[in-house]
């Protein structure tokens, strides 16, 4: 098969590689479509030359492997060579006490797909776990499924944060996990929705996701207005600002990655008794509840995608993502 693999000097090139094979409980899949992540422009550099990447995608089953149970598609009789489905990108055990309660990223025996645990979906062919894969009803596109996993992001962020009807919400950040953060403040029925981005693309995209309202810094935000804070930057700095605009007993997610350390002045986080968590990943039940959505017509995922591009275009796609504002999302077809 075809795939793009990491070489030295942070780049790509599409070799051709030996197809895999589905070993005991796993499905082959027909990669659809695979997303490109800020994650993955960050990781990408600390990667081992001949990693395939990707793991924001969907595939088509084209093989399946022995002992496979119904799994994730509990619902289904069974699996069927030609059922599409999104991929939740860590292969866990799916014994341990983690697995036990859907939280499979802390599984001590979790393999991330695409992050150097096992190959990725920049690829024709990927090989996942019969319990990470969750079939695509027929009225969604098949391409979509690869939205699922960010959707997913917005929805565990949400979930974290505890977010109730009428709350309000300041959503700090309008990539693709503010803007997934925000669709599902709206369909949760949230009261106000603040996004903030200093880029203009970018508060425009969060309008159109649901924000009512925008601001280019997140120090203009109203003091102490907030039920629910989402950091969806990933910038050092900004976590007094969001303390700032919670209210007492408010609560604070933080879903941005930074490896920058990041102080902060506890004193006013304690006197308001602000909550401060933390949100990655998803579960599969969140998963499930994606798809669901899609396919209801509670969320659209249409507006996240921005463009396809072929496999050949991993690099462009990578160097435009590293330039853009845009936070919409390039899907490669392999």
């Amino acid at each position: 098969m075809r795939a793009a693999v990491v070489v030295p000097g942070g780049q790509y090139e599409i070799t051709e590689v030996a197809d895999p094979s589905p070993g005991p409980g796993e499905l082959l899949l027909r990669v659809t479509a695979c997303g490109f992540c800020g994650s993955d422009l960050k990781a990408r550099d600390a990667m081992p030359a001949g990693t395939i990447m990707g793991h924001e995608f969907a595939g088509e089953i084209v093989g399946i492997g022995t002992d496979v149970s119904a799994g994730a598609g509990a619902d289904m009789a069974g699996w069927r060579v030609g059922t599409h489905v999104a991929v939740l990108p860590a292969l866990s055990c799916g014994r341990c006490e983690w697995c036990a309660t859907g939280h499979v990223i802390h599984c001590p025996r979790v393999r991330l797909v695409g992050l150097g645990g096992t190959a990725g979906a920049f690829a024709e062919l990927a090989v996942v776990t019969a319990a990470a894969a969750f079939p695509l009803p027929p009225e969604i596109d098949p391409r979509h499924g690869a939205l699922v996993e960010p959707f997913a992001v917005g929805l565990h962020c949400v979930r974290t944060g505890r977010l109730e009807p009428g709350e309000d919400v300041l959503v700090v950040g309008s990539g693709a996990v503010g803007l997934t953060t925000i669709a599902w403040a709206r369909a949760r029925g949230a009261g106000r929705i603040t996004a903030v981005d200093p880029a203009a693309i970018r508060r425009a995209a969060a309008e159109s996701f649901g924000a009512t309202d925008v601001l280019t810094s997140v120090d203009q935000a109203e003091a102490g207005a907030y039920h629910l804070v989402v950091e969806c930057a990933g910038r050092a700095g900004l976590l007094d600002a969001c303390v700032t605009a919670a209210r007492p007993r408010g609560r604070i997610v933080l879903a941005g990655v930074t490896i920058e350390a990041t102080p902060f002045q506890s004193w006013a986080a304690l006197m308001k008794e602000v909550s401060v968590g933390f949100a990655v990943y998803y579960t599969p039940e969140e998963f499930r509840t994606v798809v669901a959505a899609f396919g209801s017509g509670l969320i659209d995922p249409a507006p996240l995608l921005a463009r396809r591009v072929e496999l050949a275009q991993v690099n462009e796609a990578f160097d435009a993502l590293a330039r853009t504002a845009a936070s919409a999302k390039i899907l490669v077809e392999p």
